[in-house]
């Protein structure tokens, strides 16, 4: 009797287990159908493509399979690529690449990874004036802010466009979200050709907190690029996101801050303090020069310069005039420097030999020449990509352009892939 209670134990236990066992298989398969799908990450490029004959050239949005492709082998996009509307500029927030028009187009697409892993347009705007300088304040936000010079009206007399017209864009959707505009330090003239006043011209945005620092050069109201009140660093201050300005600051002991265009020229470090480069090269752009090219700071929780801190770069041991700076970590920068300033006013955007590339240590103030990356030209550069503590930039010489992979903590590039093209304008790393 024993022996049979025994058995009708075990016939019951292995029921209960077949049951339990069919009870966790239908909940594993429950968890199966809800897992998440594994994102995907690819490396995107502005390519711009070589002129036909007498035309412009052309930008293209270039998706490449690989961090390889950066590295080795050919860049080209005959056969692929999405193709511009005319000249670009291109600037990267978190997963999304932006390209906006300049002078041919007026228009501003944002392009990402869909579901499938498939560089597709978000969004696009269009805009009234030239867009011409840009920062990803935040993981969702480009802030955008127009060109303006000041111009001549039909009767003749000399007009200050005085208010920036700040586009705050949604990176997600690449849309508009607003326009602000807010007049920022000019000088009123009195219609005159003899005195038509100065306006700003936007170098670069960095937002600290509640803090958004823009820096700016002074340039004569009149249509021109004439730059004044070149002896002085500026930046303003506003509450963000209010756009309240709060005040301008300036130092004496350098020049106007950046350079025309896609201009690097405030940066900050991860302990939030903020670095900013002054050229003072009449081959990038200013019309006189009575300071060294050098670098200021504004220390974390602070709005004003650090009396305490001034990097005359150019009078430093392999020193000269910053053309380009951006920041790659730990204290260090790397920049394009301007080895002769003789050349003509604006060549250094315009030659093919005219630049070298060094690692800027900021902390400890030393500059030191970049061995591997030969003395070439670059127009535009968009904020620089790194991966791995590796910076990946594009530089052209005389004959041909490569992408090169610049090792800050060595000083040290690796030449990379060849660009079947004039230049690459941006590298980034998008994910879907």
């Amino acid at each position: 009797m024993k022996i049979i209670n025994c058995i009708k134990y075990l016939m019951l236990l292995a029921v209960v287990s077949i049951l339990t066992t069919s009870c966790s298989s239908d909940d594993d398969r429950g968890a199966i159908v809800d897992s998440p799908q594994t994102s995907t990450s690819k490396y995107v490029v502005g390519f711009e493509a070589f002129p036909v004959g007498d035309a412009s050239s052309v930008d293209y949005i270039l998706e490449l399979p690989s961090l390889e492709s950066l590295t080795t082998g050919e860049i080209s996009v005959e056969g692929q690529g999405i193709p511009q509307k005319g000249w670009r500029f291109f600037h990267g927030v978190e997963n999304t690449v932006f390209t906006v028009g300049y002078g041919d187009d007026d228009k501003c697409i944002a392009y990402g990874l869909d579901t499938e892993s498939k560089l597709v347009e978000k969004g696009n705007f269009t805009f009234e004036s030239t867009l011409n300088n840009y920062a990803a304040i935040d993981d969702n936000t480009l802030l955008a802010v127009e060109l303006t010079f000041g111009g001549t009206s039909q009767e003749g007399s000399i007009q200050a466009l005085s208010d920036k017209r700040f586009h705050i864009i949604d990176a997600e959707t690449g849309k508009l979200q607003k326009i602000v505009e807010h007049p920022i330090d000019i000088t009123v003239g009195d219609g005159t050709a003899a005195n038509p006043g100065t306006i700003p011209w936007v170098t670069g945005m960095v937002l600290q907190g509640d803090k958004l620092f823009v820096s700016y050069q002074k340039l004569l109201a009149d249509g021109s690029t004439v730059t004044v009140d070149v002896g002085r660093a500026y930046v303003a201050v506003f509450k963000y996101p209010e756009f309240e300005l709060e005040k301008i600051i300036y130092d004496d002991r350098t020049s106007p801050i950046g350079i025309n265009g896609h201009s690097t020229g405030i940066e900050k470090t991860e302990n939030g303090d903020i670095y900013s480069n002054s050229s003072s090269a009449l081959s990038a752009g200013f019309t006189s020069v009575t300071k060294p090219s050098g670098i200021l700071r504004i220390k974390n929780g602070t709005t004003e310069f650090d009396k305490d801190y001034f990097f005359d770069v150019e009078n430093a041991p392999n020193g000269g005039k910053i053309f380009w700076m951006d920041y790659v970590g730990n204290g260090k920068a790397i920049a394009r420097i301007i080895i002769d300033d003789t050349i003509g006013p604006w060549k250094a955007f315009l030659e093919k030999d005219v630049l070298k590339m060094v690692v800027i240590d900021l902390v400890n103030k030393t500059v030191t020449d970049v061995q591997g990356v030969p003395i070439h030209g670059q127009r535009y550069t968009s904020p620089m990509f790194v991966e791995d503590g590796k910076a990946y930039i594009s530089a052209s010489t005389a004959t041909e352009t490569h992408v090169y992979i610049v090792d800050p903590k060595t000083a040290t590039a690796t030449k990379g892939a060849k660009v079947q093209g004039v230049s690459l304008k941006g590298i980034f790393k998008v994910t879907n």
